[in-house]
């Protein structure tokens, strides 16, 4: 069974997806660098000592003995685009740096598949950043009232458009490091993934483990979380395609 990565960006649907192959047994997806840096990872201290001696090579290395201990058949990570954001005013110092951690996370998973999600409809991805960042409702899970937040997030065009230009930035920078590193991943949309659940998991199985899955299965676990997404997000995405 493979290890693997999900790189993606904000809003992309990983949640559900990363989640679903969890319930399915395909793994033990966190966004373990972002929880890292805010000091909220599972065994945060053990990683921390891993990282001080070893650098992200010892970090990856106890998150693998922390997966392992608490069952998972392998290890996953999802990576958000703001892992990799740039710290400097060096942009040749960024790139030698991102290329040096992906290629650490990659070589520290080993065996790993690395996965590329993202969603075709950009313009709704970012219209869901920036709800989410404004009312701080992210999940499904989320409480009663950050869903009432949402909803009374007013509309204003200037910031969709800030939200957009970000979204195809971060789409841009993945590409270019994944070309920097000499790494193709497996491109996957998440549309596909809404379309067709049982199709899209099962040939992650096959990817990941080289297992099949029944079918139930797969439709119960994929039911598992509801998608953040209502009338907000549809009544925006129109009056911004309207030119309003």
């Amino acid at each position: 069974m493979n290890n693997y990565i999900i790189c993606t960006v904000q809003r992309s649907g990983k949640s559900w997806i990363a989640e679903t192959l969890n319930m399915l047994g395909l793994g033990y997806a966190i966004e373990l660098l972002t929880e890292f840096q805010q000091n909220s990872a599972p065994e945060q201290e053990a990683l921390q000592s891993g990282f001080d001696s070893g650098g992200m090579h010892g970090l990856i290395k106890h998150f693998l003995k922390y997966s392992f201990e608490v069952g998972a058949p392998c290890a996953s990570i999802t990576l958000q685009w703001s892992d990799f954001d740039a710290k400097d005013d060096f942009e040749i110092i960024y790139h030698q740096g991102r290329v040096k951690k992906l290629k650490a996370i990659i070589d520290g998973l080993s065996p790993c598949a690395v996965f590329f999600l993202q969603r075709r409809d950009v313009l709704s991805q970012s219209i869901s950043h920036m709800l989410a960042s404004k009312s701080g409702f992210y999940h499904s899970t989320c409480s009663k009232e950050r869903k009432l937040h949402r909803a009374r997030v007013h509309y204003d065009r200037p910031e969709v458009e800030r939200y957009l230009a970000y979204t195809k930035r971060c789409y841009i920078e993945w590409n270019n490091l994944f070309m920097l590193a000499g790494i193709v991943p497996d491109v996957l949309y998440y549309e596909d993934f809404v379309e067709n659940p049982v199709e899209r998991f099962s040939s992650l199985a096959v990817r990941i483990a080289n297992i099949s899955i029944e079918p139930e299965f797969i439709s119960a676990a994929s039911l598992s979380r509801s998608k953040v997404s209502d009338e907000t997000d549809i009544n925006f995405r129109t009056r911004y395609l309207s030119g309003e």
